[in-house]
C-alpha cells in the first residue's frame, strides 16, 4: 500500500478534483468503485465528485468519505452518454486540474502528482501513465479488493493483460480544466462507448496543444462487460466512427471552426450540479 507519509507530501494533489461519471451495471463495478475510492482517499485533502446517471440510484458509498461529493441524475436512456456527463462534471470543478477517472482504475499517487504538475505548467491533457493499461484478472482483482494491497498488483504484473498494446488512452486522464473546456471539453457527438478516448487525444494534438504521459502503468480491476462497455448498436458504432474520422481529417483551423459550433461549448461554468 502507498505509504501515508509519501502521500501527504504530494501538494500537487490539492490542485486536482477527481471526477467519476458512473453507471452501475454489475456488483463488480460497485465493489471496484469502493476500492478506487479507498485508494484515492488515502490522501486526506483529496476532492472527488461522482455523478451517477441511471434510471435509479444504485450506488451508495460503503463508508462516509469527507472528500467525496455524490450526485444522481435520473436518466432512463439505456445508452450511457459518458461524454455529456464528463462535461457537466468538468464545469463544476473548482480546482485548476481535473482527473477524469473510470470507476475501476488504480494509478500510483506519484504518477498522478506528476500529471497534475504538468497540467498546471503547460499541458492541456496528460495521461498519468505511459500507455501500459493492465487489465487485472478476476482472481487478482478480487484479492486486491479483499486486501487493498497495492504491492500485490505490482508484483504480479506478468499475470495482467495489457490492453491496446503499449499506447492506451483510456481509464484515466488529467486536464487543465480551463484550457480543455476552451477547446470544447469532451466531444458529445460520441454517444455511448467507442472511440471517444482516442478522439480526445487526436483532437488535442491536432490543435497543437500539449499532450504528455507520465512513466508508469495503470491497473484496471476486472468487471463483466455489458452494454455500456461496447458499441450500443450498429448505428452508434457507425456514428462514432464517422465522428472520429472527421476530427482526424481536420487541420487546426478547420477543427477550431468545428468546435466553435458545438452547442455544449456555450454552456456556463456552474459551481455545482443540481
Amino acid at each position: 500500500m502507498v505509504g501515508f507519509i509519501n502521500v501527504i507530501n504530494m501538494k500537487e494533489l490539492e490542485n486536482i478534483t477527481f471526477i467519476i461519471p458512473l453507471r452501475i451495471d454489475s456488483e463488480e463495478r460497485r465493489t471496484n468503485l469502493d476500492a478506487t475510492l479507498d485508494y484515492l482517499c488515502l490522501y486526506p485533502n483529496v476532492k472527488i465528485i461522482i455523478l451517477e446517471a441511471d434510471a435509479e440510484c444504485r450506488y451508495k458509498p460503503r463508508v462516509e468519505y469527507p472528500c467525496l461529493t455524490c450526485y444522481y441524475v435520473e436518466d432512463h436512456d439505456p445508452v450511457f452518454h459518458r461524454t455529456r456527463y464528463i462535461n457537466l462534471l468538468l464545469r463544476s470543478v473548482k480546482t485548476p486540474v481535473a482527473g477524469v477517472w473510470d470507476s475501476d482504475v488504480i494509478v500510483p499517487f506519484e504518477q498522478i502528482a506528476k500529471s497534475v504538475r504538468r497540467c498546471m505548467i503547460n499541458d492541456t491533457l496528460c495521461y498519468p501513465y505511459d500507455g501500459r493499461f493492465f487489465f487485472v484478472n478476476p482472481n487478482f482483482s478480487l484479492l486486491y479488493k479483499e486486501t487493498r494491497d497495492f504491492d500485490m498488483l505490482v508484483k504480479n504484473e506478468s499475470q495482467h493483460l495489457i490492453f491496446n498494446g503499449l499506447h492506451s488512452v483510456g481509464g484515466a486522464f488529467t486536464v487543465n480544466v480551463k484550457k480543455y473546456l476552451s477547446v470544447g471539453g469532451e466531444n458529445e457527438n460520441f454517444y455511448g462507448w467507442g472511440l471517444e478516448d482516442t478522439e480526445r487525444c487526436e483532437r488535442i494534438n491536432n490543435l497543437s496543444l500539449n499532450v504528455s504521459r507520465v512513466a508508469g502503468c495503470l491497473y484496471h480491476l476486472h468487471h463483466p462487460r455489458f452494454d455500456n462497455s461496447k458499441y450500443a448498436n450498429l448505428e452508434c458504432e457507425l456514428t462514432n466512427r464517422r465522428e472520429y474520422m472527421k476530427v482526424c481529417r481536420m487541420n487546426r483551423r478547420e477543427l477550431e471552426e468545428y468546435i466553435s459550433n458545438w452547442s455544449w461549448t456555450f454552456q456556463p461554468v456552474v459551481p455545482c450540479i443540481s
